[in-house]
């Protein structure tokens, strides 16, 4: 059972550099990372994390969409559930770069972690270079989409029509149902069927619920 993000001295470098500069270097951003990093965060992350191993997934390639500043999902995929490679699509320019800070150990040799800057659901994956560089299209790089965001983002089944190389790829999802003082969740769900349904899943190896210490209900979904 994952109950904790492995905290060790590489981990503390990277994140204790992270925030102090982003503090310097992008302080609009730095109540907005210190935001992402409370205890609802991580909560709803290890939940994703131990139904993963659960199911034995132990992805080879890892597409995140929106994976904001990817500090706590990133350890979990790498770290707890054995990923070999994590690839986050972040639309904003700041936390694309706030990410990499987070992250050295893992951009370095050996890499195991990216960030490209994409909306993903007005561009494809398609035409993404794959680890060796290459670019080749319809490819199927990813062989797990995960997406902790779809609350902030149109449905999912708008992303699976842009990417119907990825229609063997293993979705993993979580939404939410709050709207008050959420102005930026355009696309919140009652429950966890209808985002099972918005990302019309056929095959559904997990779906739950769970109330996070803020008070938020989340929901996760996983499955083809």
């Amino acid at each position: 059972m994952v109950d904790h993000i492995p905290y060790n001295p590489l981990t503390a470098n990277n994140w204790t550099r992270a925030l102090m500069e982003t503090q310097k270097e992008r302080p609009w951003c730095y109540d907005r990372v210190i935001e992402s990093m409370n205890a609802s965060q991580v909560e709803g992350k290890l939940w994703l994390g131990n139904q993963l191993i659960k199911l034995g997934v132990v992805p080879d390639h890892v597409a995140l969409l929106g994976g904001w500043y990817a500090h706590y999902l990133t350890a979990i995929l790498i770290d707890n559930v054995g990923a070999k490679y994590v690839t986050n699509f972040e639309i904003d320019h700041d936390a694309h770069f706030i990410s990499f800070k987070f992250n050295r150990r893992y951009k370095d040799e050996p890499r195991k972690y990216r960030s490209m800057r994409r909306n993903v659901m007005d561009k494809s994956l398609r035409y993404v270079k794959t680890l060796d560089d290459t670019q080749e299209k319809d490819a199927q790089v990813y062989d797990v989409v995960v997406n902790t965001s779809c609350e902030h983002m149109f449905p999912m089944w708008k992303f699976r029509e842009l990417n119907p190389q990825l229609e063997d790829s293993l979705f993993v999802l979580q939404s939410t149902n709050q709207t008050e003082n959420c102005p930026d969740h355009i696309n919140p769900v009652e429950n966890e069927d209808e985002l099972i349904e918005q990302a019309r899943l056929m095959d559904v190896w997990f779906s739950g619920k769970k109330k996070l210490l803020n008070g938020f209900e989340r929901f996760l979904v996983i499955g083809k």
